[in-house]
């Protein structure tokens, strides 16, 4: 049985390392995108089993590729797990009924953050 893909998009390198490392006991394949626009072109080609989105981010945000994707009959049963430093109510709100199956805030809690992640791979 072939890794379940995450797909970590932020445009923050040490954000990046930061759910990297926290993967880094588990057996997922970890793909990165350092913003929006990278995300929904990885998310075309590379078709993660998981991804975990970032909100404040150049070129294209966060709230712009989870519309894409769910807007795409192809992906839009990719599960996304926001996770933001944007930690109001309305961006939480707006994240959800967009379709964001979670949000976590950033700084992640890491064992939290695990459960998350299993609870959509297992």
């Amino acid at each position: 049985m072939s890794k379940a893909k995450v797909l970590i998009v932020d445009d923050e390198p040490f954000n990046i390392e930061v759910l990297e490392q926290a993967l880094d006991e588990t057996d997922y394949q970890v793909v990165t995108a350092s913003n929006g626009q990278e995300a929904w072109a990885k998310i075309k080609s590379e078709q993660p089993d998981l991804v975990l989105l970032d909100l404040m981010m150049p070129i294209m945000d966060g709230f712009e590729v989870l519309a894409k994707v769910k807007e795409d009959s192809m992906l839009r049963d990719i599960p996304i797990i926001i996770v933001s430093a944007e930690h109001d109510s309305k961006s939480v709100v707006r994240g959800i009924k967009q379709g964001a199956e979670d949000y976590l805030t950033k700084p992640v809690n890491t064992a939290h953050f695990l459960q998350k992640v299993k609870e959509f791979l297992g």
